[in-house]
């Protein structure tokens, strides 16, 4: 083992410091450069664990070159470090081995078990990598979410380093989980360790950081909440059941969203398939009964950590952008599990649990619904229903769906453009019903997906892994896909099945050589490959 300087460890980085724009994260990501906020390694030495090969992941943090973590060849891994208390993180450099990472992003955490992305890259080139956090992100514990290798033998890490301001924030403070430049005023998004017991409908007389904060313990402290916010506010759930029909009308801003957190024990429901009387009942004609959580042309909430269970459909967002989900579950939904409609764009959806919906009408049981069916755009679409449903540029980044989803895990609607899809896992078939019968069912345009993985595993029904129809032209190209990784189980045909190529000479899809299948009945692709990736 090589000394250690009271200045911490050295770092040889690559001169060339290309800035990347992240999509799924909203932050700057600098490969190869090093950011000099601080020489101290907060992560030397300190406990860290794996999703594999956890009793040599220290081996990371070791303060020695060429002792390694070399995790599982299973996609994806994880490898966290704890600080041991609540720490502002400027930058996390990563020195790989052989088996480096492509596609990853660095999560943090306060307690150790919710997760917040605040940064990624699906360019990861190995050697000596340095990324930069946004300003002002406080954590104690860091993570870093590994999708997708080079090679074949699964990640391999010579040496983690975490700098940043040792000992400024208590071991209490939570971690920042806005992926973004926006001020550190803006309230945290983690859940709660400790709720009030204390139930409140009113604000607190001791406002949070931009905002008051309403501790809420019954559905009715909720219904009040959500009915009495402004910019800035928070609403902290404590554990347990909330029965009812929630819904959000007022909007945050860029600068002050509005926050509605809480544990996964804080489980929200609409059991009755309830409706309020005092709903708004634009836009026309839309049914507001059974949702879990209904955001109405809403922007800028920030829904984190809690779960929504137990309702016909779990959380609808209609009229409603710049919206962030991260890290809720979604679970036991009559039809649909999370449905962006009505023009509903720039929303993200990170980090979340989402299985067994479908559980009434398995045909409509999507884990993930984005925009409208045509049929559908007289009640959902623009200009009072003449025009199509242009629910644009959403981004579903780092989600676990399945097992236990009816219809498609992400159905990705004609009149739609430009969203990505990176870093989820999709496990398991679906039931065949309503033309269910792949993981994610593309009809819109010029949607990146990269670094999935899809294992079918054994149950239910799974044609393709990804397919792509043309319902309404010109949509249905100009889709690309990337180091996904796809295992069908002996009974998919092709991982990406493109129905309708000829339709879309202008403006192609694509499916690179970097992705794989395994266990296909037929192969990768019925379309030309795309050599790289």
């Amino acid at each position: 083992m090589r000394p250690i300087s009271t200045l911490g460890r050295s770092r040889h980085v690559l001169s060339a410091g290309a800035a990347l724009a992240i999509a799924g994260a909203a932050a700057l990501v600098t490969i190869g450069s090093s950011a000099q906020a601080s020489a101290t390694d907060l992560a030397c030495g300190r406990p860290a664990s794996a999703s594999s090969n956890s009793a040599t992941a220290g081996h990371a943090d070791d303060c020695a070159a060429g002792t390694v973590w070399q995790s599982g060849t299973t996609k994806p891994q994880q490898w966290q470090v704890d600080l041991g208390a609540g720490t502002i993180v400027d930058h996390v450099t990563v020195t790989w081995g052989a088996g480096y990472a492509t596609t990853y992003k660095i999560r943090t955490s306060s307690d150790g078990s919710t997760w917040h992305t605040v940064v990624g890259t699906s360019t990861g080139h190995g050697g000596t990598e340095t990324l930069t956090l946004p300003a002002n992100t406080t954590t104690r514990w860091i993570q870093l979410y590994l999708s997708q290798y080079a090679g074949t033998a699964g990640f391999t890490i010579d040496e983690v380093a975490v700098y940043g301001t040792p000992g400024t924030p208590s071991s209490s403070s939570t971690s920042s989980t806005t992926p973004s430049t926006t001020p550190s005023t803006t309230p945290s998004t983690t859940p709660s360790t400790t709720p009030s017991t204390t139930p409140s409908t009113t604000p607190s007389t001791s406002p949070s950081p931009g905002g008051h904060t309403w501790n809420v313990t019954t559905a009715s402290g909720l219904t009040a909440a959500l009915a009495g916010v402004a910019p800035g506010d928070t609403i902290s759930l404590a554990a347990g059941t909330y029965d009812g029909a929630f819904y959000a009308t007022t909007s945050g801003t860029s600068s002050k969203p509005i926050t509605l957190t809480g544990p996964r024990t804080a489980k929200l429901s609409n059991s009755a398939s309830g409706c309020d009387p005092n709903v708004p009942s634009s836009p026309a004609g839309i049914s507001y009964c059974g949702y879990g959580l209904h955001l109405n042309g809403v922007s800028y909430w920030h829904l984190s950590g809690f779960a929504v269970t137990g309702s016909a459909k779990g959380i609808v967002l209609d009229r409603s952008s710049n919206n962030i989900l991260d890290g809720v579950e979604v679970s036991d939904t009559g039809d649909e599990g999370v449905h962006f409609r009505t023009d509903s764009s720039d929303n993200l959806i990170e980090n979340s649990s989402i299985h067994d919906t479908g559980r009434v009408q398995p045909g409509y049981g999507e884990g993930l619904y984005l925009g409208s069916a045509q049929s559908n755009w007289p009640k959902y679409g623009e200009n009072g229903g003449t025009g199509q449903d242009r629910s644009n540029n959403n981004r579903a980044v780092g989600n676990a769906f399945g097992p236990g989803i009816a219809a498609e895990h992400i159905d990705i609607k004609e009149g739609t453009t430009g969203g990505l899809v990176q870093g989820n896992t999709f496990t398991g078939g679906v039931s065949g019903e309503n033309s269910a019968d792949s993981w994610v069912d593309v009809k819109g345009s010029d949607y990146t997906l990269t670094g999935n993985h899809g294992s079918y595993g054994s149950g239910g029904v799974l044609a393709d892994g990804y397919q792509v129809h043309q319902i309404v032209a010109p949509f249905g190209c100009g889709n690309v896909w990337k180091d996904n990784d796809s295992d069908l189980g002996g009974v998919g045909g092709y991982a990406v099945n493109v129905t309708d190529q000829s339709r879309c000479t202008a403006d192609p899809n694509v499916v690179y050589s970097s992705n794989t299948v395994t266990r296909a009945v037929t192969g990768l692709t019925n379309i030309t490959v795309t050599a790289g990736g």
